[in-house]
């Protein structure tokens, strides 16, 4: 349930303030928004260091709010998102296991040594595709607020979605070679 509540406010989040700016709310009042958002990623996030790094985000995005009233704080919330995943994703490749590692453990704790370097490679391509979602959510900040909903709202979605569908069709192709003795992408 609760990662169903999280994923329908992360999904709502970019079109909650869209409507919300656009029907003349003023940013400082809209904060409850990312303050509500923040709350439950950091109530819900198991992984210390990333709900750390929420709670950091989010309270330097509602101080910036209720000190500027400058709707810039709402529009960077998806950016620091990605920055912190980025943060998480990397720190894990410095001090191991992965995070691609940690998540493959939950249902093979027994991972042999080519599974290992696969999951660290994986959570390189997601670092690299961290760097690029939070780039692009940077631009869309300076755009109409109708771009920044539909990159943050849908496009980032979208790609996300098509990283994990990827990722787990190749990763059928090269664990079916690895079981097969084969060299698939070594």
């Amino acid at each position: 349930m609760k990662k169903a509540v999280l994923l329908v406010l992360a999904i709502a989040y970019p079109f909650a303030v869209f409507f919300a700016l656009k029907w003349g709310y003023s940013p400082k009042v809209l904060s409850l928004i990312l303050i509500l958002s923040a709350l439950f990623q950091f109530n819900t996030q198991k992984i210390r260091l990333l709900r750390n790094a929420f709670l950091v985000c989010a309270t330097i995005l509602v101080s910036g709010l209720w000190l500027y009233n400058d709707e810039i704080f709402l529009k960077l919330y998806p950016v620091l998102i990605s920055a912190s995943l980025l943060a998480v994703f990397a720190f894990s490749l410095k001090f191991p296991p992965s995070v691609i590692e940690r998540f493959a453990r939950i249902t093979n704790p027994d991972l042999p040594q080519y599974a290992i370097t696969y999951c660290h490679k994986v959570t390189q391509v997601w670092c690299c595709f961290f760097i690029l979602n939070a780039s692009i959510a940077l631009y869309t900040v300076f755009l109409s607020a109708r771009a920044w909903m539909l990159y943050n709202g849908l496009i980032s979605y979208i790609l996300i979605g098509l990283l994990m569908a990827g990722e787990f069709g190749f990763r059928i192709y090269y664990m079916k070679g690895k079981k097969h003795g084969t060299k698939n992408l070594e």
